[in-house]
């Protein structure tokens, strides 16, 4: 297909079938409109950042996908990018619609999202949260949450086991991006309480009101006054 090829819009049957087919979901929207509402199973993969890089990475040049994108324009695009980095194999678009959906029988879901600042107020108190950090190895090293655990993006889907699943769990990053590209891939083959910390390491080491300190391999932290913030 060439890049200036109209891409097919199809209907919520047609999601429904394809998805049933194997062909994987690939949402392209923005990580609030995803958590919001999504089609179970749908990998999240936010068009506006490093898009076409992670897909890169993270699929398999033969798999089938099926777009979901804000407008035509997002979806045409997508579909360009994916085809750059040697992912021709897209079956469609649909617009994300909420209502439409519901009204053809799709179900939908969502994904808890938490920001540093409101995170101890909206966090179940009466069970241990377990904290997956999906930032690089060395991203890690340099300081990450007290307790995290390490699990880097490219490493989900092989490492996915290691979660316990009946304990809530809270992915992070270090600014959200790929924080929820990991709750999506850990969803579509789990059932489970996953949230996103959807600022990050960034929102951690901006907010007075965290006052969360971040652990590194080569030093010993004081106890911080703040210590209980998200009761982890």
């Amino acid at each position: 297909m060439s890049e200036s090829a109209k891409l097919q819009q199809l209907a919520a049957a047609q999601i429904a079938r394809e998805q049933r087919r194997g062909v994987l979901i690939l949402d392209t929207r923005a990580a609030e409109q995803f958590a919001s509402f999504h089609i179970p199973g749908a990998m999240q993969l936010g068009l506006r950042g490093p898009f076409a890089s992670w897909a890169a990475v993270l699929l398999e040049p033969t798999q089938k996908l099926l777009l979901i994108a804000d407008d035509a324009t997002s979806a045409q695009e997508a579909r360009v990018r994916l085809a750059r980095v040697g992912l021709p194999h897209v079956a469609g678009f649909a617009l994300a619609d909420e209502k439409h959906w519901q009204h053809n029988g799709i179900k939908l879901a969502g994904v808890p999202i938490h920001r540093c600042k409101d995170v101890r107020r909206n966090l179940p108190g009466d069970r241990p949260v377990q904290l997956i950090d999906v930032r690089s190895p060395a991203e890690w090293l340099k300081g990450h949450l007290p307790g995290a655990i390490s699990m880097p993006l490219l490493a989900i889907n092989s490492e996915a086991a290691s979660i316990d699943f009946s304990k809530p769990s809270l992915v992070y990053c270090q600014e959200g991006y790929r924080a929820t590209t990991a709750a999506s891939m850990l969803l579509r083959g789990n059932a489970g309480d996953v949230g996103i910390l959807i600022d990050g390491i960034d929102g951690i080491e901006g907010s007075q009101a965290c006052g969360q300190p971040l652990a590194t391999p080569f030093q010993r932290l004081e106890v911080s006054a703040t210590r209980d913030l998200c009761a982890w």
